[in-house]
């Protein structure tokens, strides 16, 4: 008697590389999602960095001027990164007394050669690589996006006036 051997294959059935193909599609739609958002969280990250930086470097000026006592409104201080303007020994936006006009964030934060700069008598904007930079006569803005930044929504800000001294930060555009 001869005997019939019945020889199974042993690859994937059909339904078995079905289940796995619809396995594998569940778990990419719930990580893609993640990875993408990383983008829009680290511009979060950075421009919070930005509104740190921004705070102490004004802190230290203020400080500076304050020991030197030299609080009055218009002061030309000199600093480590050359003269520059305060008002009540706090760091203007834009340095008028100097010339040329110096800005408060390329003067101290120290970014480097800028990509682009675009300038008139009163505004500065500048990039460099992602990061754009936003500076008048009363506010210093930096951040992602484009012209002053305001409807772009991602960058921290330092407003200085007459009467205040305050920073801010708006991610919602991150």
């Amino acid at each position: 008697m001869d005997f019939i051997h019945s020889q199974r294959n042993s690859g994937f059935t059909l339904i078995e590389l079905v289940i796995t193909i619809i396995v594998l599609g569940v778990l990419a739609a719930a990580a893609i999602p993640r990875f993408i958002d990383l983008r829009g969280d680290a511009k979060k990250a950075a421009v919070e960095s930005f509104y740190g930086s921004l705070q102490e470097t004004v802190k230290l000026l203020h400080m500076k001027a304050q020991i030197k006592d030299i609080l009055g409104d218009n002061e030309t201080i000199k600093t480590e990164y050359g003269n520059y303007q305060f008002y009540r020994g706090y760091p203007e936006t834009k340095s008028e007394a100097t010339t040329p006009n110096l800005y408060f964030i390329e003067t101290f934060l120290a970014l480097g050669t800028p990509d682009h700069v675009t300038k008139n008598n009163t505004t500065r904007t500048a990039t460099y690589a992602d990061v754009s930079v936003y500076e008048d006569n009363g506010h210093s803005r930096i951040g992602y996006g484009t012209g002053n930044l305001m409807n772009d929504r991602c960058y921290a800000e330092y407003r200085h006036t007459s009467s205040i001294q305050e920073f801010t930060v708006t991610t919602s555009g991150c």
